[in-house]
């Protein structure tokens, strides 16, 4: 056969006439109050094809037919049954079914076949067995009843006080329990009276034990909040008076899962902090008054979205629903996300995703999160992430970040801003302000802007007044999208800062770094970036980046696309670490928009700083140059054109001019550095409007006596 399990012939089927009612009805009469048979012992015997003496526990399913082959299953019932070793094992037919085995089912006499087969992989239906003293069995049961009843039925009724008190086992207290399912109860007896237990917990649902006597369940109805012990940190906000904020008290200690899906749910979520608690909140698609709301350790809030309410309204109603989830504040004019104000209590592993946080109505100086580190010590956010959030309506500053002014011993850090838009109050403050000490943000995918071109400055970083140790460093932003502004950003006072692939647009200037702290900028980043043609003009002032401070070192402004007709691409005060390079223009203009400070000029002296440029002008002078100083790389080449007149380079430095003393240049040279032993800087090519096949060779004969020049040959 193809089952994997083979029945024995050996199965033999008896049954209890009596259905052991002395012990089963005593304490629960209904299991003998149907005047049939309720339970059928059943043993047989199993074995494995594979393994024929292993014991432990096999599913099995049991039918009964009305007929020995075919036909459809009258009752069926699945049990697990305990093997011993040799197979053997003994289960009470109807025990798995509500109220055991139906009357109907033998009410005719007529017998009945039954069939076994075992839920394994591969296992058929066995023979069907013939169930003959089924009749007998019947009749036997209803001997031993009067009219249905039991004869315990008509005992008379003790007291509770009276009754022997067996723990887990409930008895009755002044009534008769319904014998034939008619709702009638024993003279003097109301319906829905009390059935108590001597040992019952309050407000537990009771069960049936094995013994069919009534114990506790681990299903609890507790002030209308239904929960199970195993589950106990499952909680459901429509069964709390106050809602979420409820749950969060109910929390046990360990922490807990909160629904708030129901349209009956509470949903004012008020204050929220969840202490030592870890507690994932899911909100659904409504809007949701808030006070302010506490970041914790594992605190998690997922909503439904951010697609916010109908056509951009917080406001939802039956018909027209809201498309995500919407948090309304009612805050004032303080912060509704805060951190905790703790010394080494650093909120770890946040999540938050999916809603949209409306600022509280008519309010003047509101943010929207405020992640201030400022005055503690190993503190912050750390380790979590933000992702599918939608601000508006915030005029103070929608995401603050502010860390210490002078050190880093505390700062929000390792924190991802995922899919993050925000839209600022006009003339209201930054969409985003990252300041004073703040260390590895991500932001990716993230749209700030303002309300129209000229409209504040969207995005500030930089350190804080009065100090000059703590700032923003190695922050990222990977697609961002800044609009609708006087600047799109300002920087003052950062370290490592990336902007990749940015999209801007309706903008009087593009990124501004300046310099009120002291701090300095060290090593900025704009590369891949796309500015739309009404991006840098306002009257001459416009630009796409202005430098305007000399502290500025390491900055890049490469490969990026440049649309329209800017006042200016690059602005920069004196000599500004710049370099530029690869950047497209897409204009069709004859004339390129101008720059400043991208090709200084300067004056020679033994050793000059070029820093990041790539051009440079250079001042007649008889000094020689000896050295370069600057921030380029192996590879990258520097152009020097001479400016009123000629100019030298001398050896002796890192300046390699292929076996020459000095090289006298007017007009203009070219170095690559290299990392092919030293110096570092070769010529590659020099030009200038003398022949300078002449010029070489005037110059050579200022060579040492290493290359003397050789005798003249006599005329013949």
């Amino acid at each position: 056969m193809k089952s994997a399990v083979k029945l024995l012939t050996a199965l033999f089927v008896t049954f209890l006439a009596s259905l052991s009612c002395d012990a089963q009805c005593t304490n629960d009469m209904s299991a003998c109050t149907q005047g049939v048979p309720r339970f059928v012992k059943f043993s047989g015997t199993l074995k494995a094809a594979l393994s024929p003496s292993s014991p432990g526990v096999v599913a099995l399913r049991f039918v009964i037919y009305g007929d020995a082959t075919g036909g459809s299953p009258l009752w069926l019932e699945v049990q697990n049954a305990q093997l011993d070793q040799q197979g053997h094992y003994e289960v009470m037919l109807g025990a798995a079914s509500n109220g055991g085995m139906p009357t109907e089912l033998f009410s005719s006499g007529e017998p009945r076949w039954l069939s076994v087969q075992a839920l394994l992989p591969g296992a058929e239906e066995q023979p069907r067995v013939l169930m003959v003293s089924v009749p007998y069995a019947l009749e036997a049961a209803d001997a031993q009843t009067l009219g249905g009843l039991p004869a315990s039925a008509f005992l008379k009724t003790r007291s509770a006080a009276a009754m022997e008190k067996t723990p887990g086992v409930y008895v009755p207290t002044g009534t008769i329990a319904p014998a034939d399912g008619t709702g009638a109860v024993a003279p003097g007896a109301s319906p829905g009276a009390n059935v108590a237990a001597a040992d019952a917990t309050p407000y537990t649902i009771p069960k049936f034990s094995t013994g069919r006597s009534l114990v506790d369940s681990q299903i609890t109805d507790s002030g209308g909040a239904v929960s199970l012990e195993n589950l106990s940190n499952i909680l459901f906000a429509d069964r709390f008076p106050g809602g979420v904020a409820d749950a969060v008290e109910a929390c046990p200690a360990s922490g807990c899962v909160i629904y708030a899906y129901s349209p009956n749910a509470n949903r004012n979520l008020g204050t929220i902090d969840p202490g030592t608690k870890a507690i994932t909140i899911y909100l659904g698609p409504y809007t949701y008054t808030v006070k302010q709301i506490t970041l914790r350790k594992a605190l998690k809030i997922i909503g439904m979205g951010a697609s916010g309410g109908v056509n951009g309204s917080a406001t939802c109603t039956e018909k027209l629903p809201c498309n995500g989830t919407t948090l309304q504040s009612t805050n004032g004019n303080s912060p509704v996300f805060v951190i905790p104000q703790t010394n080494n209590i650093p909120a770890t592993n946040v999540f938050l995703s999916g809603f949209r946080v409306y600022g509280s109505p008519g309010n003047t100086s509101e943010d929207g999160f405020l992640l201030d580190t400022s005055s503690a010590i190993n503190s912050g956010l750390w380790y979590s992430t933000f992702h599918d959030i939608y601000l508006e309506g915030f005029a103070g500053i929608a995401i603050h970040v502010k860390g210490r002014a002078n050190d880093f011993q505390s700062a929000t850090q390792w924190v991802l801003f995922d899919n993050i838009v925000v839209y600022r109050t006009r003339g209201g403050g930054n969409a985003l302000r990252l300041e004073g000490a703040v260390f590895q943000l991500r932001f990716r995918n993230c749209e700030f802007d303002g309300q129209g071109v000229g409209d504040g400055t969207n995005i500030y970083m930089g350190g804080r007044g009065g100090g000059v140790s703590g700032y923003p460093i190695s922050i990222v932003f990977e697609g961002l999208v800044s609009q609708m502004a006087a600047s799109a950003v300002q920087m003052d006072g950062v370290v490592n800062i990336t902007f990749y692939a940015s999209h801007h647009e309706l903008l009087w200037g593009g990124y501004q770094v300046v310099n009120t702290t002291g701090i300095g900028t060290m090593g900025l980043t704009i590369t891949d970036s796309y500015f739309a043609g009404n991006v840098g003009s306002n009257g001459g002032a416009g630009y796409e980046l202005n430098i305007a401070t000399t502290l500025a070192t390491g900055v890049v402004f490469a490969h990026n696309q440049i649309f329209g007709n800017p006042d200016s691409i690059i602005k920069a005060t004196n000599l500004a670490s710049v370099a530029y390079h690869d950047n497209l223009y897409f204009s069709g203009l004859s004339t390129l928009p101008p720059t400043s400070g991208i090709t200084p000029q300067m004056s020679p002296a033994p050793s000059i700083n070029t820093l990041g440029v790539h051009t440079v002008g250079l001042n007649t002078s008889v000094t020689p140059i000896g050295t370069i100083q600057s921030h380029l790389g192996p590879g990258e080449m520097i152009t020097f054109f001479t400016i009123g007149g000629p100019v030298t380079f001398g050896a002796g430095g890192n300046v390699d001019l292929r076996g020459l003393n000095s090289l006298t240049v007017d007009g203009t040279i070219t170095f690559v550095r290299t990392d092919l032993g030293s110096p570092q800087w070769q010529v590659v090519s020099q030009w200038s409007p003398q022949n300078s096949v002449t010029s070489a060779m005037v110059t050579a004969q200022s060579r040492d006596s290493r290359t003397a020049r050789a005798p003249t040959r006599a005329r013949q």
